[in-house]
């Protein structure tokens, strides 16, 4: 039973001494029995002491763990570091070092696992966003909290027990990533997305629950819009090798700029001034009450720059082959024939 099983925490982290006090803090309150808990920490490279920081926690704590360093910057490379620690038959939950974790958020992962069936292979839980004063990380986090941001996710739309296409961070039952062979190194964004996707043609289910978490916001906007632009480079890699992945939310930016750039050099331009107003208003109506009025002007300007940052990376990555079609699916498919049926603890 999940009740009776160990849990393996993985967490990579990179410069993140300002948070990790706070992160593992949140760990220490767990109500899970902490006996069966066991961290495995990997430092990606922090010059700020933040592998220190983990190490005293680790020494001093009442969780077990270890505390690897990865020679590669990069979260899949970090990640499946972390995953050569992990038994045959721990769960996994994955955490990363800026977001505060509830005190019953393992015992909310384990519990669904009991509570489930045994297709179900992920959970995971949408994040709060941490309130910061800040004005550039308050214009983030406001992607967060309008759904003229970041859309409507189906993972962020609910406290629903339901299944969804990708969790935020994610948990697994024992076995299930060895049967997928972790995560894709050749993906060092949305790799999320891409490992859910496999988990979903390898047989199993991925499902929202209620896990409480709380996003500390470390970027400004505008470096949020350099990420994003990645983003959806790679987000376009993923929807090249799983198609079933792609939803109205992730092609209606890229959509809307060309439709913008059409009009624009046209002799109807002057149509863009009513829609942009439509939008705006939108924009306005749907932000979270407590959100200071600069803010909400600001993101009138930063959404659609944001927007159009992820359209032009969603549309270069249409563009652009980074990973060939055929190696993946090759690779995959010997991978799957070789692990044959998947036992669930």
């Amino acid at each position: 039973m999940g009740s009776a099983a160990r849990v393996c925490i993985i967490m990579p982290f990179l410069n993140e001494a300002e948070h990790l006090p706070a992160v593992l803090a949140s760990l220490e309150a767990q109500s899970y029995d902490r006996g069966r808990l066991f961290l495995v920490a990997v430092d990606n490279g922090s010059t700020d002491g933040g592998g220190r920081i983990v190490e005293a926690w680790l020494r001093d704590g009442p969780v077990a763990g270890r505390l690897l360093s990865s020679e590669v910057r990069s979260i899949p490379h970090a990640l499946n570091h972390a995953i050569g620690c992990v038994g045959d038959d721990d769960y996994v939950v994955r955490i990363d070092a800026h977001t505060i974790y509830s005190p019953d958020y393992v015992e909310t992962i384990m519990s669904a696992f009991d509570r489930l069936g045994p297709d179900v292979w992920c959970v995971g839980g949408a994040p709060a966003i941490a309130p910061t004063t800040e004005f550039g990380k308050a214009l983030h986090a406001a992607l967060f909290t309008n759904p003229m941001g970041l859309g409507p996710a189906d993972f962020r739309s609910s406290d629903a027990v339901r299944p969804v296409r990708s969790v935020y961070l994610g948990a697994w039952r024992p076995g299930v990533l060895a049967r997928v062979g972790g995560y894709d190194p050749r993906w060092p964004a949305n790799e999320d997305a891409q490992l859910a996707e496999r988990i979903r043609l390898a047989g199993g289910d991925v499902y929202r629950i209620p896990a409480r978490s709380w996003k500390i916001i470390t970027r400004g906007a505008g470096a949020a819009v350099v990420q994003w632009t990645r983003y959806g480079f790679w987000r376009a890699q993923t929807f090249r090798h799983y198609p079933a992945a792609i939803r109205a939310r992730h092609i209606t930016p890229p959509i809307a700029l060309l439709s913008a750039l059409a009009l624009l050099a046209s002799p109807a331009r002057l149509a863009l001034v009513p829609l942009y107003l439509a939008y705006a208003a939108a924009t306005v109506a749907l932000r979270a009450r407590s959100q200071r009025p600069l803010v909400t002007l600001a993101t009138l300007v930063y959404f659609p720059l944001l927007h159009s940052g992820y359209a032009l990376g969603l549309l270069t990555g249409a563009v652009v082959w980074s990973i060939p079609r055929e190696s993946h699916d090759a690779g995959r498919a010997a991978r799957l024939a070789d692990a044959g049926p998947l036992e669930i603890a």
